[in-house]
């Protein structure tokens, strides 16, 4: 197991870094030609970069959110979110280890403020897995891509906290580190061809969002033309 251990957090771990890294790049890539033959189509090419702003800050943040009737739903998203960017990136074991590797490092989290984020983010996991099975409507719409995300994302949060803390831990420590390892690493390969994307790619999407509305030159008529009322006023 040991050996496998190796295998883990070496050549399979730079495998994960690497299809993160140029998934990520490909997505870039693909958004930014579409967004800019989008542009180029558009009737209105006047953007809004306020406006987009704004409106991005206010999905980040969703205090309307908070208020409505989805408000447990909403507090839940954000935790995730919250966490799911902040402990990969400021977990003092993930700083070391991208240390060790590109030879870079950053601040991290304090060991109490981790923790507390990472319980926090698996209620809210939790939270949105009874939300969505309890939802009729959410139940419908889900697809086995959101099960097994929740799942996933659950099982990298529970077990990197369990080896976190060894002393409360009933399971050997490498065995729940392997399973840390493989569930990380699954997500690393995942996000940029997933709905995990949309973390990375928010920015840009919101931009795609707002310049699309703006109809192609011609789209009005060809589309009575099509619903047989061409010339007809709208």
């Amino acid at each position: 197991m040991e050996s496998f251990l190796n295998f883990c957090r070496g050549p399979l771990l730079v495998l994960a870094f690497t299809a993160f890294f140029l998934g990520v790049l490909r997505q870039v890539a693909l958004t930014l030609v579409e967004l800019g033959r989008a542009y180029r189509r558009a009737g209105d090419q006047a953007v809004n970069v306020r406006f987009i702003f704004k409106r991005s800050l206010g999905w980040i943040i969703p205090v309307n959110g908070l208020r409505g009737t989805r408000s447990v739903y909403t507090a839940a998203s954000v935790v995730f979110h919250a966490g799911m960017l902040l402990v990969p990136l400021f977990l003092a074991g993930h700083v070391e280890l991208i240390r060790r590797g590109l030879g870079v490092a950053w601040p991290s989290l304090s060991p109490g403020a981790a923790d507390v984020l990472t319980l926090a983010s698996i209620v809210a996991l939790a939270t949105l897995f009874v939300l969505r099975l309890g939802s009729r409507a959410s139940r419908f719409l889900s697809t086995f891509q959101d099960w097994f995300l929740l799942v996933l994302c659950g099982t990298a949060f529970l077990s990197g906290y369990v080896a976190a803390h060894p002393a409360g831990n009933p399971l050997p420590f490498t065995l729940v580190y392997i399973v840390h390892l493989l569930s990380a690493e699954l997500l690393l390969v995942l996000v940029p061809f997933s709905k995990l994307g949309h973390a990375i790619l928010f920015p840009l999407t919101r931009a795609s969002w707002e310049m699309g509305w703006h109809f192609v030159p011609g789209a009005g008529e060809r589309i009575r033309c099509a619903l047989g009322k061409g010339g007809e006023p709208v």
